[in-house]
């Protein structure tokens, strides 16, 4: 069995007020956010083989990146991102299918690049749980109060909160059944899907969930950015203290 990694950083669109550069290039604490969520699929220690998918206008940058901050795993491999997330993941299927053979039992996990904090509980957990379903996603009940709005901002009905998750990333899938699933796809399909695990909800493949964690953020507005610098201070803090003990 083979487990791959994907991390998708192929937008060049942003929600940041004060960016000039792709969101995942901003700078988180020392480092950019996508270094952050590299080195942690890698700190991992669970994936044969890691892709990176890259706008093809920020190859070389994201290159002097991995070089600037020693990142210079054999296994490490960049491709190039597609117009649509859909297409940055077939971009890796078929990376992967050009340099291996694909087995019943691999396994691949897909992540986005402004996602910095996941944590190996989720990889371990995501990894796990394929032993048992063909795909899955982490997710987090939701909190807040949910209102159901067809339009006018007038408030239809509020469904049972109780029945509700927040999905998160990583989507991670048994690699063939995901391959199988895109394949299938019809043109309507492709442009009506807004997340990863929905190609194999539309194939009629179960999606099975494991627990997300609050803060796995998806980092697309400043207020997020505020959000993780204060968890970025937290967690310099406390290898600080680690380190003093």
């Amino acid at each position: 069995m083979t487990t791959y990694a994907a991390i998708l950083a192929g937008g060049i669109g942003n929600r940041m007020h004060s960016a000039t550069i792709p969101k995942q290039f901003l700078q988180l604490g020392d480092r950019p956010i996508i270094i952050w969520t590299i080195q942690k699929i890698l700190g991992s220690h669970a994936f044969d083989y890691v892709y990176i998918a890259i706008h093809p206008e920020w190859k070389d940058y994201l290159q002097e990146l991995l070089e600037k901050w020693d990142i210079c795993e054999p296994n490490l491999t960049i491709v190039s991102g597609g117009k649509e997330r859909l297409d940055s993941i077939e971009n890796v299927i078929d990376a992967i299918c050009d340099s291996h053979t694909v087995e019943t039992e691999d396994k691949i996990l897909i992540h986005d690049a402004v996602r910095p904090f996941i944590t190996n509980q989720i990889i371990s957990d995501s990894l796990e749980a394929l032993n048992r379903h063909p795909a899955v996603v982490a997710a987090i009940p939701a909190t807040d109060t949910m209102l159901w709005i067809e339009s006018d901002d007038r408030v239809d009905s509020m469904p049972d909160r109780s029945k509700l998750y927040n999905g998160q990333a990583p989507d991670s899938f048994r690699l063939q059944v995901l391959a199988k699933s895109i394949r299938e796809l019809t043109p309507r399909q492709r442009r009506v899907i807004t997340g990863t695990a929905q190609i194999c909800l539309l194939d009629g493949i179960p999606i099975h969930t494991v627990p997300g964690d609050p803060i796995n953020i998806k980092l697309t507005s400043d207020s997020d950015m505020l959000i993780a610098e204060g968890l970025i201070r937290r967690d310099m803090g406390e290898t600080a203290e680690d380190k003093n003990e």
